[in-house]
């Protein structure tokens, strides 16, 4: 978890762990968000405009949902598993996991499920690395 806090510049002791939406209204538990994202540098383009679709760029982070959708016909892992938030791929599920990940979904009954998501980034940075977690249920 310090790893994701130090990603996305966020001090354990300064941080609440309960975000609040315009209405006062808790929204999310930053720490029930363990599953991370792989390959959000190669999606930057998607991730971008996500933020700025989502006008969030002052904000550091957006709480949403992603779609994982299986990818069999990957060149490189037939179990691949593609993250998708607002119609753009914004990353994967790591090699490691995509098997288990494929599994889950077929689980499910299909070849997508939906998960909550959160995307964090640096507002200090003119650039800032973009990260992607996500919180998936008995996974």
């Amino acid at each position: 978890m310090k790893l994701f806090r130090n990603y996305f510049k966020k001090e354990a002791e300064n941080y609440s762990a309960v975000t609040t939406n315009q209405s006062d209204q808790p929204i999310a538990d930053e720490s029930e968000y363990t599953f991370d994202v792989v390959g959000e540098s190669f999606q930057r383009d998607h991730l971008v405009q996500l933020i700025k679709n989502h006008k969030s760029t002052e904000n550091g982070e957006l709480y949403t949902t992603a779609t994982l959708k299986l990818e069999p016909e990957n060149a490189f892992d037939d179990t691949a598993v593609m993250v998708i938030i607002d119609d753009l791929q914004v990353g994967y599920v790591p090699k490691s996991q995509s098997g288990m990940m494929t599994d889950y979904i077929q689980s499910k009954g299909g070849n997508t499920v939906q998960v909550p998501a959160r995307v964090g980034w640096d507002t200090e940075s003119p650039q800032p690395l973009v990260g992607v977690r996500l919180k998936i249920e008995g996974f």
